[in-house]
């Protein structure tokens, strides 16, 4: 079975056991406080991987769910592409080992826009 497959099974697993959705956060937190870089491409890239670790906890939590199961499923098979060192394009090579990553993730932002702009409307004024 090839990697994004593993992965969409383990997305599959994630979003219906709230443990391993905890988990999965701490792990893409631990993963952001690892990587340092300044560009403001490195900058955005960081604010959406917070606005989805964001989701993903307020609705583990049960505060938020105001999207749809697919629409969860889509952030955490991106969360868990961006955390799994060994896919498309391995992490531990140089300048190229993140840019799948990037990748998924900026599909997967620009996917649930909408879903997005809601939650962060709803965190700024109806928490």
């Amino acid at each position: 079975m090839d990697t994004k497959k593993k992965i969409v099974e383990e997305a599959k697993k994630t979003v219906r056991d709230r443990k391993k959705l905890l988990d999965m956060l701490a792990k893409t937190m631990q993963k952001m406080k690892g990587l340092t870089a300044g560009s403001s491409e490195w900058k955005t890239l960081r604010s959406k991987v917070n606005t989805l670790t964001d989701m993903v906890q307020y609705h583990a939590s049960g505060k938020y769910r105001a999207f749809s199961s697919a629409s969860l499923l889509l952030i955490v098979f991106a969360l868990l592409y961006f955390i799994t060192p060994t896919d498309a394009i391995p992490d531990f090579i140089p300048a190229l080992g993140f840019t799948d990553d990037a990748s998924v993730l900026y599909l997967i932002y620009s996917k649930l826009n909408k879903d997005i702009e809601r939650f962060l409307q709803w965190k700024e004024t109806d928490r």
